[in-house]
């Protein structure tokens, strides 16, 4: 029987992308697989989709952890200001927020033309406009937060971007001792 077709095979349920090195994966004919293993198999069967995965795991961890740690600098700005949040919000976004011109919408409609499905300049710059408008409010809410950022004493990321250890050849070109933190590799000698 197949594992991978079983109808009767019990699955876990939904398990963090973060699970030990050492966590049980899976279990088959009495032999247990560890996430390491896994993790090597993987790696050793297409790295680059490895690479690319875990980095778009990282990049989606940091943009929500910037939203959040920009959430807590403005919930602390409305209230050393003694203010409601929502109104704290408005008050400072409103200071940042560029104007949407004429000039703006009809330049978005002229180089999406081709997107507009044979719809007119006239029927969509409603729509255009309203989506301009929220692209702004969300810099004018970016910048709030960058500036809150600069003031702000105290603000660390510590979350670990992902790395990667790239296994070197005796003759692969390389400057720098083999011992060395970083090895910068010169591609362009590869034909």
């Amino acid at each position: 029987m197949s594992a991978l077709g079983c109808a009767d095979a019990q699955t876990a349920p939904a398990q963090s992308p973060t699970q030990t090195q050492d966590a049980v994966v899976a279990e088959v004919a009495g032999r247990k697989i560890t996430m390491k293993e896994l993790d090597d198999r993987w790696q050793a069967m297409d790295p680059a989709e490895r690479s690319r995965v875990t980095q778009l795991v990282y990049q989606n961890r940091r943009n929500v952890l910037d939203q959040m740690m920009g959430d807590v600098l403005i919930e602390e700005a409305a209230t050393a200001a003694a203010m409601p949040l929502p109104q704290y919000l408005e008050q400072e976004t409103k200071k940042r927020l560029q104007p949407i011109t004429d000039a703006d919408v009809r330049q978005f409609f002229d180089t999406n033309k081709d997107r507009a499905t044979g719809r007119t300049y006239e029927e969509l710059q409603g729509p255009i406009r309203a989506f301009l408008g929220g692209q702004r409010q969300a810099q004018a809410k970016a910048q709030l937060v960058d500036d809150l950022t600069k003031k702000a004493a105290g603000v660390r990321v510590l979350l670990d971007p992902p790395r990667a250890t790239i296994a070197l050849a005796e003759h692969d070109p390389s400057m720098g001792p083999p011992n060395a933190a970083v090895t910068i590799v010169e591609f362009s000698d590869y034909q």
